[in-house]
């Protein structure tokens, strides 16, 4: 118990606009406990769950239904919700328990349970919540790559993160995904993944892609999959390469007879080329100068590149300057051509 005055001020609409109860973590119990000072000024919810690894995954859910339908029907504007390292069980709770009113969804390093492998949890995600435009799924090592259609059917997902995600050897879903879906799609990070060339040369379809994000992971068992010369044959299409996120207006394509790029192009639907304006490709060796030509030359919308840990030169970095000085590149090394 406490005075009515001090109750009066703890409900303050003030408050409760932003309410973030990280870096505590919070059992399910005491969270539930909060629903009740939520109110229709609530914008966002932050909160961390017990998970440190896939091991507490026979723990209890951090996260059930009647949480977050409490706080659908106390915070009915809500629009961002941050849930880390929570347990969740999909057996139990379903895309379609979150609040519809969602624009923005992060589930860091979450911990799900009982997974069916032949069902994206990911489902009907474009019924359940019509207005998500960012979905940030770092380090959740159970998704699967059969979620890239689910995901891709969305027509408000503006931003997608899978950083840390496995999306590897996912080559169908991702052509379809891209060639046929995310439709509103301007930013993908695919950082610390094992994509591959062939997988992310699919997203040169999705015409609404502005920045593009990858970054080698530390697992060196396996090769580097991206490289300037995007994967070999898979992309060839009548004897050329077919360059990734080509020219500006009036050149949808440019075609070089084995030329090397940075990706290259899967499948033929009809659709333009995107027009990339922030590239990030950090630690992966088999990108070279090859690459730094390449974006120089027809890459025409790009303003931001970063080859951090790449196999690029100095020289061939001074050359990229000198033909396109307003672009950022990271690292900026200041030399000159002998």
């Amino acid at each position: 118990r406490c005075c009515r005055r001090l109750e009066s001020v703890t409900r303050d609409r003030t408050l409760w606009e932003i309410v973030d109860f990280r870096p505590d973590v919070l059992s399910l119990f005491h969270l539930k406990r909060y629903i009740h000072f939520l109110q229709p000024a609530t914008r966002l919810i932050a909160t961390r769950g017990p998970a440190t690894s896939a091991a507490t995954k026979h723990h209890h859910p951090s996260i059930c239904k009647s949480f977050l339908r409490g706080v659908a029907r106390n915070a009915p504007n809500l629009t961002i919700l941050i849930l880390e390292n929570h347990i969740i069980d999909s057996s139990k709770l379903t895309l379609e328990d979150f609040p519809r009113s969602l624009q923005e969804l992060r589930l860091q390093k979450c911990v799900m349970t009982h997974v069916f492998p032949d069902r994206s949890y990911f489902h009907r995600m474009n019924k359940s919540l019509p207005k998500l435009k960012i979905l940030d799924l770092t380090d959740c090592d159970w998704f699967m790559p059969h979620s890239l259609l689910a995901l891709s059917k969305s027509q408000s997902l503006e931003e997608l993160v899978l950083t840390g995600c496995d999306v590897c050897d996912c080559l169908p879903y991702t052509s379809l995904a891209a060639n046929f879906g995310f439709s509103a799609l301007r930013v993908l990070d695919l950082r610390f993944t094992l994509v591959s060339d062939t997988e992310v040369s699919c997203f040169n379809r999705t015409t609404t892609l502005r920045e593009l994000m990858l970054d080698a992971p530390g697992d060196t068992s396996r090769d580097f999959s991206i490289t300037s010369y995007g994967g070999g044959g898979g992309g060839r299409v009548g004897g050329a390469q077919r360059l990734w996120a080509g020219g500006g207006p009036g050149q949808p394509h440019w075609n070089f007879q084995n030329e090397g790029v940075v990706i290259i192009e899967v499948g033929a639907y009809p659709r333009p080329v995107c027009r990339l304006e922030s590239l990030v490709i950090r630690g992966y060796p088999g990108v070279t100068d090859t690459t730094l030509t390449h974006v120089a030359d027809h890459m025409t919308y790009i303003r931001y590149l970063d080859v951090t840990g790449s196999g690029v030169t100095q020289q061939g970095i001074a050359q990229f300057k000198k033909k396109r000085p307003q672009v950022t590149i990271v690292p900026d090394i200041h030399a000159e051509l002998s």
